[in-house]
């Protein structure tokens, strides 16, 4: 083992030595980390414990995979971790919107965006989803009753980007799924290319130079243009998203107001749909795969529903089809990677961490710990029963992160998911087409790395809903 390990003492010498793979004498790790992640964050669990280190160029790195610690840096001493460099190439997409900022004007705009996310809107919320799950199903009759096949993911980013355009901006989007479906792959492809670069051009200059991120960067931005151009043709406040940014700027459209606008608009719009999507595209291969919990989720739904229309209030009653939600956000968490930088010296256990030091974070790793799940690879919505959930440390288990700046949108996504899942139960199994290899692509999000293709079977109604 002595030849394949490197130890770091994070520039003290009373620093304990931390164990970590050993990595290229210049580049570090950054070739295996770029090949295959999710197998390099595993194989550093199982290899070298709660607390790894390693190198990406001439980064210093701490991979955290203890509960205790991850609390530490997103809870208990939250204030002196800031993003890390890895997320300085999502900085054309996202400006400095919510995502990326910090300190005050972080703290400035999850106040202004706030009461966009519950409240008195949460039960409007709920039926601008259930309305775009209508319509998506009414499609689907005339589309794919067939039995012709379709890929999946597809089919669920545009009922998120509807959904999610609906309930936070007012707007129903007619042609532009298609267009802001591509231009998200092209933008976390090229992303996550970066995120692992030893070296890389300045943001913005890539941004111009590299024709299909430019292209895909504009698709975005004139969809947060079509929305602001429509909002000025129509001015209404309904208490949403866009309601709220326009109110906040006294209705000016300058150009610093437009960008702020912009920037917000894209980063809720970009986490507001792409997670939910790809966590229920997860869930339906999983459930595919896994025959008898599909089948308990289906009778949960005609117990609870009995044929009628699902609303806020049956939330609490489908249980089991939110513990198969939070089970497939375990095996397959849409943010995979979460990662700080230490402001100022900090102490994680025996382990001085200096300042400028990045800590990483992986749901995906610790979510898979068999230090703290049994059959880690297994598929077991009952993980997740009140009673099991209670015997586990709170950050075993974080696909939203935590403290502070967890995820304003994760009520949101849970209640939208459960809906989305019920409604198509009524109607529709979703069966995967046979023979597919599907494996995850770790971009910035954990997208399916192929389409996954599927086909509906009809579900027979029930008696309560023909005489409804």
């Amino acid at each position: 083992m002595a030849s394949t390990v490197e130890t770091i003492s994070i520039e003290r010498p009373d620093t304990p030595r931390v164990p970590g793979p050993k990595g290229h004498p210049i580049f570090g790790v950054a070739f295996q980390l770029r090949r295959d992640p999710l197998k390099y964050f595993m194989d550093s669990l199982l290899n070298y414990g709660d607390i790894v280190s390693f190198r990406v160029g001439t980064n210093p790195i701490l991979m955290l995979n203890n509960p205790n610690d991850i609390k530490h840096v997103l809870q208990d001493n939250h204030a002196n971790y800031h993003k890390s460099r890895f997320y300085k190439p999502l900085k054309p997409m996202l400006g400095n919107g919510i995502f990326l900022s910090e300190d005050e004007s972080w703290l400035r705009q999850r106040r202004t965006a706030s009461p966009a996310f519950g409240g008195s809107r949460f039960d409007y919320m709920a039926q601008q989803v259930i309305g775009a799950t209508q319509d998506m199903l009414e499609i689907w009759k005339h589309r794919y009753d067939d039995g012709q096949s379709f890929n999946l993911m597809f089919e669920m980013m545009r009922l998120t980007l509807d959904a999610v355009t609906r309930a936070f901006l007012d707007f129903r989007l007619t042609d532009e799924h298609s267009d802001v479906h591509n231009a998200l792959a092209v933008i976390l492809k090229e992303t996550e290319r970066r995120v692992w670069s030893v070296a890389r051009l300045p943001d913005d200059l890539y941004a111009v130079t590299r024709r299909p991120y430019h292209r895909a960067l504009l698709v975005l931005e004139d969809l947060i243009r079509k929305l602001v151009e429509d909002r000025q043709r129509r001015p209404r406040d309904t208490g949403d998203l866009l309601s709220i940014l326009m109110r906040e700027h006294s209705g000016s459209l300058n150009s610093k107001h437009q960008g702020l606008i912009r920037d917000q608009g894209i980063s809720i719009i970009t986490a507001g749909h792409e997670t939910t999507a790809i966590a229920l595209a997860w869930v339906y291969y999983l459930i595919s795969k896994h025959p008898n919990v599909g089948q308990r989720l289906y009778d949960e739904v005609d117990r609870v529903l009995g044929g009628r229309q699902p609303s806020l209030t049956d939330l609490d009653d489908l249980k089991y089809t939110r513990m198969v939600i939070e089970e497939t956000m375990r095996l397959y968490p849409p943010v995979w990677t979460i990662s700080r930088m230490a402001l100022d010296d900090d102490k994680i256990g025996p382990v001085d961490i200096p300042k400028g030091v990045t800590v990483m974070l992986s749901p995906y790793a610790v979510h898979r710990h068999p230090g703290i799940w049994d059959n880690p690879e297994g598929f077991d919505p009952e993980r997740f029963l009140p009673e099991n959930v209670a015997q586990r440390p709170r950050y075993a288990y974080f696909p939203f992160g935590g403290g502070p700046r967890v995820c304003l949108g994760q009520r949101f996504a849970i209640m939208e998911a459960q809906l989305i899942l019920a409604m198509i139960a009524q109607s529709y199994r979703i069966q995967l087409v046979p023979g597919q290899t599907v494996l995850p692509r770790p971009m910035i999000t954990l997208r399916p790395r192929e389409a996954i293709r599927v086909t509906l079977r009809k579900r027979q109604r029930l008696s309560s809903d023909l005489n409804a």
